[in-house]
């Protein structure tokens, strides 16, 4: 099945797989606080395809959205299995080209 978002919709893929844990290059494990008051915070999203009235990002960039301006996910096949995201496209604070550096502890996705 192909999905593709309409209109001025974003779909995305979380670009930071929730773990319990982050992993720096040094081994060090951080723990993820995401369901604590210090967790609260944008998260990085890679997009997989945007409306026809968005003309700001395209398909592959990432973006920076504010914490919670995110639907939750939806599973669609299309090469592997993924959970995309309807991204408030009001609520994107940045975008990127390349992946960021913040994310390089991370699994590639």
């Amino acid at each position: 099945m192909t999905v593709r978002a309409f209109g001025d919709r974003i779909l995305a893929i979380m670009a930071e797989k929730p773990t319990g844990y982050k992993k720096s290059k040094s081994g060090l494990l951080i723990a993820d606080k995401d369901k604590d008051a210090s967790g609260i915070r944008p998260r990085w999203f890679k997009v997989h395809s945007v409306g026809e009235e968005i003309d700001w990002v395209k398909p592959g960039q990432y973006l920076f959205v504010a914490h919670g301006r995110w639907s939750n996910g939806i599973k669609a096949f299309e090469d592997s299995e993924e959970k995309l995201y309807l991204l408030d496209n009001k609520e994107c604070l940045m975008v990127s080209d390349d992946r960021p550096d913040e994310l390089e502890f991370e699994e590639e996705i």
